[in-house]
């Protein structure tokens, strides 16, 4: 019995009552364990030295010698008017996402009676607190046989193009070298260059010999698109799809291949011989540092992490920058080309003055009105992105007021829209022509003959990475590899002009290597 839950549940960290969810989600002998029999079970687990067991947050500074450690409703008042001040004898660290003090919330808890601090930055993965157990499950590391060699996982996809082969090969010789090594590895693919069929080489040579993956990623939509292209190419082995919406009988399953958001993976320690990061630069891995961390402690200490990405972050291009034995060094590829080796529609930059204003008064906009006219000509699909969603609506009765017509055909959208998915599959099958949106579609979006227009692409939040993932919708589908790009604004500015210079770059390194396709702009 005590082998079968460390195997049920090796290389996961959990709280308590998710080792009980874990281990009653399958029809098998465990599911019929009462709960005095599983913590019995667990302590048996602990002594014997198979299992770590730890508060899931615990004050890493002892109180003073004789404080009392039970205490009245009125003495926990008081010490919550401290905590609040930021007075508290005790700094506490969560153990399950490594949050300090500033995400700490101490109160009167009912469970362990007394003083309780509990962890707001994990909140959304279950209540993590001074008085909830956490489990650490080791995983098994059994020696595995080499059953296929690097050039075989290689032939193993022959339509992939020469960029792609390229990267591949990268980093399968990236893989291969000794632990000792650098243990992360970043490709740096341009949008609609393929990333996902670029891993299938590496992925058949980590199955086939035994290894374990995670392939994780910040956005759920995300993989929910993965999930049956991986399941199409690997059909010989069981994945596990891990999200917030995942069936609780399927939430607890671990194989060897696991395809998840990144807030799931701080379900897993030390568990997979390889990270595939997916998209990150991504929200919200980007501004949420317990992602980064579950990511991390997810991998086995000799494991590996490989970074996808079209728009790498400043600091990791400063470490793509360094010379090769620098100890920040990031190891690299470019796939600087499509799959269908035309260049990257570059950007036009518009500028028009006083937009907000002329917007709210109907004024015309040249910019604007020729391109949703020529739009309309063409009967091309249209992305049209703005900075907030309360701008839309404006923009919406503008495009309307200079051509009724657009009524029927154009729709707003943005990241709390219910009708979200409905909208995009209207702009799909062609009911709708245009999508009115806010950054939200900015990534995973593929449409032929697509059109993009960025409004006041001159605001903060069109950053140079924002920028560059938006001129990325057009020109993705190799039946109409090219498209429009305008980027209209009151001023240009420095974002602006580095967008459009790494653009152009990829196009120039592309044609260098040789990637462009004869009469390729």
């Amino acid at each position: 019995m005590l082998e079968h839950i460390c195997q049920r549940l090796q290389g996961r960290a959990l709280l308590e009552e998710e080792v009980k969810w874990a281990l009653r989600s399958q029809e098998d002998e465990l599911k019929k364990l009462q709960e005095k029999e599983i913590d019995d079970l667990l302590s048996l687990l602990v002594t014997s030295g198979k299992v770590q067991c730890t508060a899931s947050l615990e004050a890493v500074s002892k109180r003073e010698e004789g404080e009392e450690s039970f205490f009245s409703f009125f003495t926990w008042m008081k010490r919550m008017r401290w905590f609040g001040r930021g007075n508290s004898k005790s700094a506490y660290r969560c153990n399950r996402c490594d949050a300090d003090e500033k995400d700490i919330h101490l109160v009167y808890c009912h469970r362990c009676q007394g003083e309780c601090a509990y962890c707001r930055r994990c909140l959304v993965m279950g209540r993590s607190s001074c008085c909830v157990p956490y489990y650490l499950f080791p995983c098994d590391r059994q020696k595995v046989k080499q059953n296929i060699h690097m050039e075989a996982a290689l032939n193993s996809y022959p339509q992939l193009t020469e960029a792609q082969c390229a990267a591949a090969r990268s980093m399968l010789e990236f893989y291969e070298r000794t632990s000792g090594e650098k243990q992360e590895f970043l490709v740096w693919a341009v949008c609609g260059a393929g990333k996902t069929e670029v891993m299938f080489p590496l992925l058949r040579y980590l199955l086939e010999n035994g290894r374990s993956v995670l392939w994780a990623t910040p956005r759920r939509d995300v993989v929910l698109e993965l999930a049956p292209r991986l399941r199409q190419v690997f059909p010989d082995y069981a994945l596990a799809v891990l999200h917030g919406n995942t069936p609780p009988q399927e939430k607890w399953i671990a194989d060897r291949l696991v395809l998840a958001t990144t807030h799931q993976a701080l379900r897993f320690y030390r568990r997979f011989d390889v990270v595939i990061m997916d998209e990150v630069d991504a929200y919200p891995y980007t501004s949420d540092e317990m992602l980064p961390f579950a990511v991390n402690r997810a991998r086995t200490l000799p494991g590996k992490t490989v970074y996808l990405t079209a728009t790498p972050r400043p600091d990791y291009q400063k470490r793509m920058q360094k010379s090769a034995n620098h100890k920040d060094f990031l190891p690299h590829v470019k796939i600087p080309v499509r799959y269908h080796g035309h260049p990257l529609p570059e950007p036009d930059i518009y500028r028009e003055s006083k937009l907000n204003a002329r917007l709210s008064t109907k004024k015309p906009i040249p910019t604007l009105l020729s391109f949703i006219e020529h739009s309309e000509k063409e009967g091309s699909p249209v992305f049209i992105f703005v900075p907030a969603i309360r701008q839309l609506p404006i923009l919406y009765d503008y495009i309307i007021s200079h051509n009724e017509s657009w009524k029927a055909k154009a729709a707003t959208v943005h990241a709390s829209d219910p009708e979200r998915e409905a909208k995009v599959m209207a702009l799909r099958e062609g009911r709708l022509q245009a999508l009115l949106t806010t950054t939200i579609m900015e990534r995973g979006v593929t449409l032929p003959g697509i059109q993009v227009l960025v409004c006041q692409a001159d605001a903060p939040v069109f950053d140079e990475a924002a920028l560059v993932q938006i001129a990325g919708r057009a020109g993705r589908s190799a039946s109409d590899p090219y498209g429009q790009v305008i980027f209209m604004a009151e001023e240009v500015t420095d974002t602006m002009k580095a967008a459009i210079q790494q653009i152009k770059e990829m196009n120039r390194l592309a044609r260098k290597m040789g990637y462009v396709n004869v009469g390729g702009k």
